[in-house]
């Protein structure tokens, strides 16, 4: 039987959002009961959605809009969001019912049956256990892509990996909510999904298929390059670590085939403190990693992947090989 499945997604700015959506409509593992968008402009995100999920002719799966806001702060939007996915003055409806509401429904009516993945700050969720703690009873487990356990330092000593993760960190108060929760949880954290980049041939494959799909993941890779060298200097991270990272895909995958990944149990602590921000240049209190601690484990982490595996795996379903 498939296992059902919620997508919760800050899709649009960065491509591996819709990547990991066409994954798991690829995914026959998979049963996708609802697209819900978080952070920043959510009506444009639940947009994006709705086409990327029509062009994989899968107009049955719902969209619901989210909360844009985090609970701190201000949400941030590049504006290249949508690119060669819309099309100017294209109408596109999605459902009138809440995100909020729509994974508490969907939860509590399929008790120990739903699966939520989050691709984007974990705002939904946290307002999800807020109005309706029995969520955390009800759901099978959250799967998050989220947080940094071990940064990555290359051969020259170099930091290859952030400190203050991307998801967590746009709504930190969220994310604390939801780490100190008692809902089920399983974290893929960027340490390990920045080991898996699309090898150049992987690229060529996808970029050559005559598949609908693949022909929409090659345009969004199209204009990626630009994109991406204005989200890292944004974020402070060296614009020479670039690469096509399947961050969200893997952790869509986790859903269903653990496999992937080797994983162990650790108790994870979204805790604050005072750093110097390097894109900002000021002092602030941020999320800088979730950061293990010797309690009682609270999660599964994920420490590993199967990079060769992987990539080959989501290449083969982008091009409709298997």
């Amino acid at each position: 039987m498939a296992q059902k499945v919620i997508i919760d997604t800050d899709i649009g700015t960065y491509y591996d959002d819709a990547f990991a959506v066409l994954l798991a409509v690829r995914s026959p593992e998979l049963e996708l009961m609802g697209v819900t968008t978080c952070y920043g402009d959510t009506d444009l995100r639940a947009k994006i959605a709705r086409k990327v999920l029509d062009v994989a002719g899968r107009s049955d799966v719902p969209v619901f809009k989210g909360i844009g806001e985090p609970m701190k702060g201000n949400a941030l939007m590049f504006g290249f969001e949508g690119q060669n996915i819309l099309e100017q003055n294209e109408q596109l409806k999605y459902s009138d019912e809440h995100a909020v509401n729509f994974i508490i429904r969907t939860i509590m009516e399929n008790p120990g049956e739903v699966t939520v993945v989050t691709l984007g700050t974990v705002s939904n969720i946290a307002a999800a256990y807020l109005l309706e703690p029995k969520i955390a009873q009800n759901i099978k487990e959250l799967i998050m892509m989220a947080g940094v356990v071990v940064p990555i330092v290359d051969v020259k000593g170099v930091r290859r990996s952030p400190v203050e993760e991307y998801n967590f960190n746009n709504d930190p108060f969220a994310a604390q909510i939801v780490v100190n929760s008692p809902i089920p949880k399983v974290m893929v954290p960027i340490d390990v999904t920045l080991r898996i980049p699309l090898k150049p041939e992987q690229i060529e494959r996808i970029q050559q298929s005559k598949d609908e799909v693949a022909k929409l993941v090659s345009g969004i890779i199209e204009v990626w390059p630009p994109q991406e060298r204005q989200i890292y200097l944004s974020v402070g991270i060296p614009t020479e670590h670039t690469g096509l990272w399947l961050h969200d895909p893997l952790t869509v995958a986790v859903a269903h085939d653990r496999s992937f990944c080797e994983f162990t149990k650790l108790h994870i602590a979204a805790e604050f403190a005072d750093t110097t921000v390097e894109r900002d240049m000021v002092i602030k209190r941020d999320i800088l990693r979730t950061l293990p601690r010797k309690l009682p484990p609270n999660m599964e982490v994920a420490v590993d992947v199967n990079a060769d595996r992987f990539t080959e795996h989501f290449t083969n379903r982008i091009t409709n090989h298997t």
